[in-house]
């Protein structure tokens, strides 16, 4: 074989060493602090100071998280898991825990305290697009959509599901007209376009499962119809029309703010259940 031959075998082999040798190389990446070792499957409890006003308090119920504080109400159970995800937070840095007037956390904005442990949120970087979070005695520059999950009050974590989901309406009594449940068949008094079991369930259904655009402070307007649901399991509730366009907005008898819905629903859920809807 050519001496030149030989030459480009060698450069060949070389080049296919290096190589390997990059590829077999473990990576070496930047170490990650984890800002907490809490699993937010453990978590039961959060509290939420905002400056200026009342703390929020959310305990985990049976099958889902309330509002104890500063009114009880069921909590919106993604605004919750938004708000558990600092738990899951790495740094890329950590900071000792002085100076605090530099990162804005000697008098922070927002604090949140999930079981023992305190997050208190300061200055954002606009360069690093991060967030600087003080805990365990830390400072952790994060990702700005930790902060971004806090509510600015109590309302945002509100559910804005009408009825709970073991809330099962069997019985619902308007000015003009009343639907109930009668040896497991619904029976609407008077009948109207005779609806169907179907379209009668449809409406039954989108009652239960009303969700609302938002959720909004008490008003002191006076309701312009009022309607009584019986449920299945607990009792009675009383929903009051506040506002019927351009927006529906409802209150419940038992909470101590408004469900605003799109318009275009309260022709469907303020009329009784007409045949051939549901198709």
């Amino acid at each position: 074989m050519k001496r030149a031959a030989w030459i480009n075998l060698a450069l060949l082999g070389a080049v296919i060493a290096l190589v390997l040798i990059a590829w077999l190389k473990p990576s070496v990446s930047e170490p990650e602090h984890k800002l907490s070792t809490l699993k937010a499957t453990d978590a039961k409890s959060i509290r939420i100071e905002i400056a200026g006003a009342e703390p929020i308090a959310l305990e985990r119920a049976a099958t889902d998280w309330r509002i104890t504080a500063p009114f009880t109400a069921r909590a919106d159970s993604f605004q919750v898991q938004r708000l558990l995800g600092i738990l899951d937070a790495t740094s890329k840095d950590r900071f000792p825990a002085v100076g605090l007037a530099r990162y804005e956390l000697n008098e922070p904005h927002v604090r949140v305290t999930i079981e023992r442990q305190t997050f208190s949120f300061g200055a954002a970087n606009s360069m690093s697009n991060e967030q600087y979070v003080l805990t365990q005695d830390g400072i952790y520059p994060v990702s700005l959509r930790y902060a971004a999950a806090l509510p600015k009050n109590t309302l945002q974590l509100a559910s804005r599901q009408l009825f709970a989901a073991e809330e099962a309406p069997v019985a619902f009594e308007f000015s003009a007209f009343k639907l109930a449940q009668e040896g497991g068949k619904w029976r609407l008094v008077p009948p109207a376009a005779n609806p169907g079991a179907d379209d009668i369930n449809r409406w039954v259904d989108e009652w239960r499962l009303a969700t609302a655009l938002a959720v909004q402070a008490a008003s002191e307007r006076k309701p312009l119809a009022t309607i009584k649901v019986k449920l299945k399991s607990s009792g009675d509730v009383t929903l009051a029309v506040v506002q019927r366009e351009p927006e529906l907005i409802i209150a419940r008898s038992d909470q101590k703010f408004e469900y605003r819905f799109p318009g275009a629903i309260a022709r469907r859920l303020l009329a009784p259940p007409v045949a051939g809807a549901s198709k």
